[in-house]
């Protein structure tokens, strides 16, 4: 026996996918071959805007070659989107547009032809007839009464207003002794993974039944949406999540082609059609991050205790609203989880443009918040004189309370996690310390927080764990391991709660026949929410299993359990009998039992009344703090990390080796958005759409990071854990502008921070003085 395997919380175990991962064995969609395989492409609008008139496609389908073409003639023209539990007014795009394009981009049509070639061309010989409509790119102006109207059923076209309103503010402000006001912009963004969206899908003509394999997040959701689209039963679909390279939030909802290549392939005669973006399309025709303006007014004591915070946030939406509303509420919320304000006022507009659809991302509107809320409070405490880490720990929330709009935070290890990270950095000897003539070095710290659900009500997930004769265990989970080891982390659990070695579990996941119902990966919830479900399923099984063992030595079964696999006595540690030889006799003549656990969580949450802001949207929250040091050459304007700390309150650390992974791939991400990435357009039309033009960091762009695991130990999550994957990356751009604001004085509002945005700061600065 392998002990090394045994006990496996809180060990570094590999990864159960790793080794196909590193030898090129694991097969993804793009990978995968079916004889008489068809190839799919879209056909997309090359107008802002647009009406359709007609749609003629009689040439293309005289093509040797061309299976099948569909357009939304093809189709129930029946609308979807993924918030409509809350607001049904935001479903508004349709699997092939029919009257109007929206973007640069807007899904059409689709053909399915024998080769790429060959349906390439087929879509040049498709001839769409438009009539050309004004169109609006920047939200500010698209919320102007005399813009042009993208959707009919908005006004202004804002697709959604969320007013948040507790408190005065307005005699809170009078009361404060400092009072500031700043205005912050985030850029657009991408999710930029090394695998682009792809998908297979084929329609059985016998069955009427579909497979869909599909790169994916979140496969019960995208059965959701095709059986919508399609009218049909959710029995009648299957959606097989292959291995993906990188989802971030671009993976998370059905997209039009998923929907075209089932239905191409219905109309092909039930032959299978591939569908691969190409680069391009994965910039411009996927989703993006919401760019952001913040406009923040707040007010404070001498003593630092905030009185109040108001402002507004405008952003920009796209086209479409897909998760807008739900980025949305992240990004004007999420303060309360992180300092105990009392007053507070903001409106959030989520805009309509002409340019490509804002959906989720890491973070779902975190990184515009963090950027703008934490760039806000150093202003705040440099305002009265005090040290940003005094100002935040004065502020911040606690362990075991309920915040003003009512979330509850059970445990919170923020006031650790900032104490753990200065002292770390050193901070007490280098804020405000190192400045000099040519190149300053500053420090500069951010806190944040992230939940491990969704704004919304239905968030469980199931999971089943099945003991064959030869003790083997199966795992299946609904969960969507999207690169992030979901797969082993939910396994180490499993295999913890069991008490065998982890070697044992096989873990299958993401298949919608097989496997239970689980709401996807997203929102940092796998680990908390599916965890418990696998957690409560090895239960049950091990339950079963004790009975047996219990009822042949006539033991009370709550008296004995499973731990290093061995069935032992509570009461006096005593051996009773392997667990293999449990499972044999669970299985014998005698007993012929069967062991399939089984297991179901969602946690006692509520979802935020949106007329009031109040709402506990999580069953946990994970927090931190970040510290980044810099230097900063006042000739080039090059701004250069030098280490970033990062203290993490993970709740419970299941594999130690997987969460500092997160961490720093986060942390990347982070360090992209502040430095980099950017979508620049022009007109509606995107001008850097692949890796030349729209940069990412490199190797050499990763500073030294240093990783700080605070453990909280949670009491509603498995074994204490609570979720992490995204919150690196919330306060980076915000401790990287607070550092630079230490070492040479000046203080960038917008990002991305690129050199020419340095000097213009530094020479404005120069012009003051």
């Amino acid at each position: 026996m392998d002990r090394e395997f045994l006990n496996p919380v809180g060990k570094s175990v590999p990864r159960i996918d790793g080794v196909g991962l590193v030898t090129g064995q694991s097969k993804y969609a793009f990978d995968m071959k079916f004889p008489n395989m068809l190839v799919g492409k879209m056909l997309r609008s090359p107008h802002p805007h647009a009406r359709i008139i007609s749609i003629d496609t009689s040439k293309a389908e005289k093509l040797p070659g061309v299976k099948a073409i569909v357009t939304h003639q093809d189709t129930f023209n029946i609308k979807f989107g993924s918030n409509e539990f809350f607001f049904p007014h935001t479903v508004d795009q349709l699997p092939l547009e029919s009257e109007k394009v929206r973007y640069i981009g807007d899904e059409i049509g689709a053909v399915a032809a024998i080769d790429e070639d060959t349906a390439n061309q087929a879509l040049k010989l498709i001839d769409v007839k438009y009539e050309i409509l004004p169109a609006v790119f920047d939200p500010v102006e698209a919320m102007k009464p005399t813009s042009p109207q993208i959707h009919s059923h908005v006004r202004n076209n804002i697709a959604l207003i969320l007013p948040v309103n507790f408190g005065n503010s307005d005699r809170a402000l009078k009361e404060s002794d400092y009072v500031r006001e700043d205005i912050f912009n985030s850029q657009s963004a991408v999710h930029a993974c090394m695998e682009v969206h792809n998908c297979i899908g084929q329609w059985e003509t016998f069955s009427n039944k579909i497979t869909l394999w599909v790169s994916h997040q979140a496969p019960f959701k995208i059965r959701e949406a095709m059986a919508k689209c399609l009218k049909m039963d959710l029995n009648d679909i299957r959606v097989i999540k292959t291995p993906t390279g990188g989802g971030f939030g671009g993976k998370l909802e059905m997209l039009p082609m998923d929907f075209a290549a089932c239905l191409l392939s219905k109309k092909s005669g039930g032959l299978p059609v591939k569908i691969c973006y190409s680069r391009e399309e994965e910039f411009y025709c996927s989703r993006r991050k919401h760019p952001m303006q913040y406009k923040l007014k707040s007010g404070v004591k001498k003593d630092g205790t905030i009185m109040a915070l108001t402002g507004e946030v405008i952003a920009d939406g796209g086209a479409y609203c897909s998760y807008g509303p739900t980025v949305m509420a992240a990004a004007v919320m999420r303060i309360f989880m992180v300092y105990n304000i009392k007053n507070l006022r903001i409106t959030g507009y989520r805009v309509y443009t002409n340019t490509p659809i804002s959906g989720a991302i890491r973070g779902f509107g975190g990184v515009q918040s963090g950027f703008a809320i934490e760039s806000h409070m150093d202003l705040l405490a440099r305002g009265i004189g005090m040290d940003p880490v005094e100002f935040r720990l004065k502020n911040i929330t606690g362990p075991n309370m309920v915040t003003t709009n009512k979330m509850i935070l059970t445990s919170n290890g923020l006031k650790e996690c900032i104490e753990k990270a200065t002292i770390a950095a050193k901070w007490n000897e280098k804020y405000d310390k190192q400045k000099n003539i040519y190149r300053g070095i500053g420090i500069g710290i951010a806190a944040d927080v992230m939940g491990s659900k969704m704004y919304k009500s239905h968030e469980s997930a199931g999971a089943i764990v099945k003991i064959e004769e030869d003790c083997s265990i199966y795992l299946f989970t609904g969960a969507a391991d999207t690169g992030q080891g979901s797969n082993t982390v939910l396994s180490q659990i499993a295999a913890q709660e069991l008490g065998v070695n982890f070697k044992r579990i096989k873990c299958k996941s993401a298949d919608t026949e097989i496997t239970p119902f689980d709401t996807g990966s997203f929102a940092s919830r796998v680990t908390f929410i599916s965890g418990n479900a696998a957690l409560l399923a090895a239960r049950d099984a091990k339950k079963q299993i004790l009975e047996v063992v219990a009822k042949e030595y006539s033991l009370n079964a709550d008296d004995i359990d499973i731990v290093a696999e061995e069935v032992r006595n509570k009461k006096n540690n005593s051996f009773i009998l392997s667990f293999e030889k449990a499972v044999e006799l669970c299985y014998s003549f005698s007993y012929g039992r069967q062991v399939i656990g089984r297991g179901s969580y969602n946690p006692k949450t509520t979802p935020v009344d949106f007329r009031t802001g109040e709402g506990n949207v999580s069953g946990s929250y994970s927090f931190e703090a970040q510290i980044a040091e810099v230097q900063v050459d006042v000739d080039t304007g090059i701004v250069k990390i030098i280490k970033i700390w990062d203290a993490h309150d993970v709740g419970k650390a299941i594999n130690p080796s997987s969460v500092e992974s997160q961490i720093e791939g986060a942390l990347t991400m982070g360090l992209g958005y502040t430095f980099f990435e950017d979508l620049i357009f022009k007109d509606g039309k995107l001008v850097n759409g692949n890796f030349s033009g729209y940069k990412v960091p490199r190797s050499t762009d990763i500073p030294e990071t240093e990783t700080i695991l605070v453990e909280t130990n949670d009491p509603n999550g498995p074994f204490g854990a609570k979720g992490m994957g995204e919150a690196a990356l919330l306060p980076t751009a915000a401790a990287i502008a607070n550092a630079i604001h230490d070492a040479v004085g000046i203080r960038l509002k917008d990002l991305p921070f690129t050199p020419d945005k340095v000097l213009k700061a530094l020479k404005e600065k120069q012009n003051k003085n």
